[in-house]
């Protein structure tokens, strides 16, 4: 039998007290009570009457196991008190036997408490409420995820005299979606800055698919200069009418799976000096653009830049009924002025947040805007003011008030969006926040300085910070000098989403209610990268740092024309540990290609570890044509600590298209892993005569003894 879950207490019948007359409006006004909901896009609206009221959580973005939490804000928008009369979650389990909290709501504590006395709620007009009856709810529901397909979905019904709704309860449906692809593009404005005349550039633009289904690319527009094209799979498509009217890739669309990515070529052959400018259309599944996602190409244009400080707000827990206050720098990155024309908080967020313009010379429009200079910057301050405590979701973690702060200007980013965040408590604690100088998006091996130092707390000062990272498989950096450090470093060597969190701890040993996150997402910005790292179980501390504290593994990668002796009994030169075509920590930065300095086609050794896990990278951005590369692995020196396992990863324009985890390697193996083949980039597993690993024990090149 199915189980179904009632949460929630409603009043008796009616209020009739056998006079004819409502109780709550003895005076027989015809002023009614009018219910609205933020988000507004909850309910439709017909004849003024609010129906088909509806609200679908997108299941890919939640674990199996956790929740998310959606908030529905309920005001009243009549000019009577709003009688609410209870507030009921039904949820059917589709298999007898589950835990009944796929669903769960959240109730004001007042209200819940006004409900189990069999007592009615009311809400207050606009610009009347007060502590005892405010004239806002928000009623959070969260919704936690399954391991199976089953379909779930629940019922959350309002009771109230609302006269907007029919028969004053209304029902909003609950539903999960069945999990789609999300489409990323990276950069999303590709800027080739100046070309002369007859120069080639070329840009790559990453797409990544951060849903939980294939992302299918099914084609793409490009309108535009006839200077621009676009490499797609190794064929170029000029701008012109086939790709102003649309190229669709029928059977050859590029698929994505979820949280991989893929990347093409966008080609700018100037042929004058006047600015040219462009946008790439991308088609995809992705139903959050049914129109398409725009990649804005420029070139031989000085356009303006929009860069805010910091990215998002975060006021994290503020006592409730006070006003918070934050610093936004508002700056201009590129060559010419940013026109602000609008700064407003958008539509759907909390109304507990707002923005004060007042440091302003004057409030910006479209026909009178602010100037930001080349290189200068103007300060505003966004607002935040509670109006209660904020609830907990069901893993007792707070649900924030969420907004956006909407920037209209002049730059690509017309409308430049700043989240805000922020929670009531009843006592207010310090307030974590997070700085990346080097941005939420980076190259591997870049050292990223992480700045918390301005974190605040309300009395006194910041005593202690905890820092913390969920890093990509593999990855086993470290905070220098500590993660109690309040300014840390921290390398981000592997390819990958870095999240990093920060709590903080004021003189009394108070933590910050709610610890700060900031997430950077490492992605190769060469035609070829290469990856290696492994790991050592004997190793007690595969972090530590000096010479002998780990297993050195090393990586290489052969030019077809490398030689050498023949170690691996196969009739062939190895090439292993050739003094010029083999790309290894002897031979870090070959010149394999042409001479000229200035043309990057020689790979490089960008990272050597000789005490750990890892990793060590060999990146090339301009491979040679019709050469096929090879990628080995050689033990080097365990240095007592035993057999390592090996991971080793090939991306080709930011995609990764190879991995292969966890081989087990001995002191002196050689393990020669693929070939990878250009300009197909195609990856091709090296087997041994067993078919399984090609690894050679004891591999010593003469040239290089050791003990």
């Amino acid at each position: 039998m199915a189980l179904v879950l009632m949460v929630g207490l409603a009043t008796g019948c009616g209020s009739d007290d056998g006079s004819g007359k409502d109780p709550d409006n003895p005076t027989g006004q015809t002023k009614l009570p009018q219910i609205e909901f933020t988000p507004a896009e909850t309910c439709s609206v017909s004849d003024k009457l609010l129906v088909n009221c509806s609200h679908t959580f997108d299941q890919s973005q939640v674990s199996a196991g956790d929740s998310i939490t959606w908030n529905l804000r309920i005001r009243n928008s009549g000019e009577r008190e709003l009688k609410l009369s209870g507030i009921d979650l039904s949820y059917t389990a589709p298999a007898e036997g589950e835990d009944p909290l796929a669903f769960e709501a959240f109730i004001p504590g007042p209200v819940a408490t006004a409900f189990a006395e069999n007592k009615p709620f009311f809400v207050a007009t606009a610009g009347n409420g007060t502590d005892a009856q405010p004239e806002e709810l928000v009623v959070g529901v969260s919704f936690t995820r399954y391991e199976d397909d089953q379909v779930r979905s629940a019922k959350l019904v309002i009771k109230s005299d609302a006269s907007n709704v029919a028969g004053g309860n209304i029902t909003i449906d609950l539903k999960i979606s069945e999990g789609f692809a999300k489409i990323t593009v990276s950069p999303d404005w590709v800027d080739f800055g100046q070309a002369g005349m007859g120069e080639i550039k070329n840009e790559k633009v990453a797409v990544l698919n951060t849903g939980s289904r294939d992302l299918e690319v099914t084609g793409f527009k490009f309108v535009g200069s006839q200077f621009f094209s676009v490499v797609f799979d190794k064929t170029e498509y000029k701008v012109g009418p086939e790709t102003q009217a649309g190229v669709d890739f029928g059977a050859d669309m590029i698929i994505v799976s979820p949280q991989m990515s893929d990347s093409f070529t966008v080609r700018f052959r100037p042929e004058n000096e006047q600015p040219a400018t462009g946008t790439i259309t991308l088609f995809s599944n992705d139903p959050s653009y049914p129109n398409g996602v725009d990649v804005r190409v420029t070139g031989n244009e000085d356009v303006p830049c929009i860069e805010v400080n910091p990215a998002q707000v975060a006021f994290g827990g503020k006592k409730y009924g006070e006003l918070a206050v934050q610093k936004l720098v508002i700056g201009a990155c590129g060559k010419a002025p940013v026109e602000l024309y609008d700064l407003t908080i958008k539509e759907g967020s909390s109304a507990d947040f707002g923005v004060d313009l007042s440091s302003l010379t004057h409030v910006p429009t479209r026909q009178n805007p602010v100037i930001v200079p080349i290189g200068g910057a103007v300060e505003i301050n966004v607002t935040f003011v509670p109006d209660a405590p904020n609830p907990l979701d069901g893993n007792g973690n707070m649900i924030l008030d969420q907004g956006t702060l909407v920037i209209k200007n002049n730059s690509f980013q017309v409308e430049k969006e700043v989240p805000l965040s922020g929670a009531g408590v009843e006592v207010e604690c310090p307030t974590a926040v997070i700085r990346c100088a080097e941005g939420d998006e980076v190259i591997p091996q870049t050292n990223l300085h992480l700045f918390g130092d301005e974190s605040y707390a309300p009395n006194g000062v910041i005593q202690k910070w905890e820092w913390r990272v969920d890093q990509p498989v593999g990855s086993q950096s470290i905070f220098v000098p500590a993660y109690t450090f309040p300014n840390p470093t921290f390398e981000a060597n592997v390819a990958g989403a870095y999240m990093f969190e920060l709590d903080v701890f004021d003189g009394t040993g108070m933590r910050s209610c709610i610890p700060a996150r900031y997430e950077v997402l490492v992605i190769p910005d060469e035609a070829i990268h290469i990856e290696l790292l492994w790991h050592t179980p004997n190793d007690p501390d595969e972090t530590d740092t000096g010479p002998g504290a780990g297993a050195d593994l090393d990586l290489h990668f052969l030019h077809p024309w490398a030689a050498g002796p023949d170690l691996d009994g196969d009739g062939a030169p190895d090439g292993w540990f050739d003094n010029l075509f083999d790309c290894f920590w002897f031979n870090p930065h070959p010149n394999w290609g042409s001479y000229d300095p200035a043309i990057n086609d020689d790979p490089s050794l960008d990272r050597d570890d000789t005490d750990g896990a890892g990793p060590e990278n060999i990146n090339l951005d301009i491979p040679e044509e019709g050469v096929t590369y090879r990628v080995g692995v050689h033990y080097w020196n365990d240095h007592g600590y035993g057999p390592s396992y090996a991971t080793l990863r090939v991306y080709i324009y930011a995609a990764l298209v190879f991995e292969q985890a966890g081989v087990m390697l001995l002191d002196k193996d050689m393990w020669e892993v693929c070939t990878v083949d250009w300009p197909s980039g195609k990856v091709v597993v090296v087997t041994g005569k067993d078919g399984g690993y090609k690894i050679t024990p004891n591999y010593e090149n003469p040239y290089f003894f050791q003990n």
